[in-house]
């Protein structure tokens, strides 16, 4: 005898209620629960469809690069990490927002700081690169990833736009001045 039961699903209303009743999380524990996975997926072995996305993507990156890759890679979302966790450590009541309003309005400044370090980190290894340097397609491959993975329009700063965060024209001309005092100081 065979068991004809037809296993219940939730409707979409059932679905929305339970996301509805769900807690508030604050995008700052949002993106630390996306990149903590980092330093465990540092280690893992490199996939055929991963390094022939990279492989196909950069010129100058070949399969037996794709290692040095993995490690750029997560070593750059690693220090990306931490000035997250940088940044959440000036104050302990940061990540306790009950809804999206209060995010914004508690933690824009964070938010802020964020762009602009994590922008700086950006510049910095772009500074740093070296088109001579025998591994100088994997560093210029790896930094492409990262910042796709950080500034594309569904990237992780996307989930800014859930709590309607504005970046300003103030903000854009303090990112800028930051940006240019970095280069300045990497002139002299």
């Amino acid at each position: 005898m065979t068991d004809t039961t037809v296993p219940e699903f939730d409707t979409v209303e059932d679905i929305l209620e339970q996301a509805n009743a769900a807690p508030y999380h604050a995008i700052l524990e949002v993106w630390d629960a996306i990149l903590k996975p980092a330093r465990e997926e540092r280690t893992k072995k490199v996939t055929p469809q991963w390094a022939n996305r990279i492989v196909t993507a950069y010129t100058g990156i070949q399969f037996a690069d794709m290692v040095e890759f993995r490690d750029r890679y997560f070593d750059k979302i690693l220090q990306l990490h931490q000035i997250l966790l940088d940044e959440i450590a000036t104050d302990d009541e940061c990540l306790n927002v009950e809804k999206a309003e209060e995010d914004v309005e508690k933690n824009s400044l964070r938010y802020l700081n964020l762009l602009i370090n994590w922008q700086k980190a950006f510049l910095q290894w772009e500074l740093d690169w070296d088109c001579t340097d025998p591994t100088a397609a994997v560093e210029l491959g790896a930094i492409s990833e990262v910042h796709r993975m950080f500034f594309n329009e569904d990237g992780i700063i996307a989930l800014l736009d859930q709590i309607k965060f504005e970046f300003t024209d103030d903000d854009r001309d303090l990112l800028a001045a930051e940006l240019n005092e970095l280069r300045e100081a990497q002139e002299d």
